[in-house]
């Protein structure tokens, strides 16, 4: 009876790690316990790549650049949705954010998308930039 309830768990344990997207997609809030055990769960299959910033002073403005690329980890076609940028500071407290489209909607497998986004005045008190794509949780954040 034991060697049959220990199997059962195995094999249970077995296809939670392999069908972890699945899991994801039915209870999103799993993927932060996948992340925990290093098992990290992507479901858009997309990757930010070279993600860079720095400040910069045009006609006397300070203005924020940033810039990277999304590539495409996946093995069918991935849809692009709107960047999300946000500054930060030591506390990780979110100071200010902003949006941005990308160039394309749509990256084949494998192909690699690069963006770039201006923010003019940022503010002082940021020292690090988040970079992620837009979603629902968003936008009921910003509605009043």
């Amino acid at each position: 009876m034991w060697t049959s309830a220990i199997l059962t768990l195995v094999a249970i344990n077995l296809m939670l790690i392999g069908w972890r997207s699945n899991v994801v997609r039915w209870l999103p809030q799993t993927a932060s316990l996948y992340a925990a055990i290093g098992l990290p769960v992507n479901l858009r299959g997309l990757v930010f790549a070279n993600v860079t910033t720095e400040r910069e002073t045009h006609d006397g403005v300070e203005v924020l650049l940033v810039q990277g690329s999304i590539v495409n980890d996946f093995k069918r076609a991935a849809e692009v949705p709107r960047l999300r940028f946000s500054v930060r500071y030591q506390g990780g407290y979110e100071v200010y954010s902003w949006t941005a489209l990308p160039n394309r909607n749509v990256l084949t497998p494998g192909e690699s998308l690069s963006f770039s986004s201006r923010l003019a005045s940022p503010p002082r008190e940021g020292d690090r930039v988040e970079v992620r794509f837009f979603n629902r949780r968003d936008l009921s954040a910003e509605l009043p």
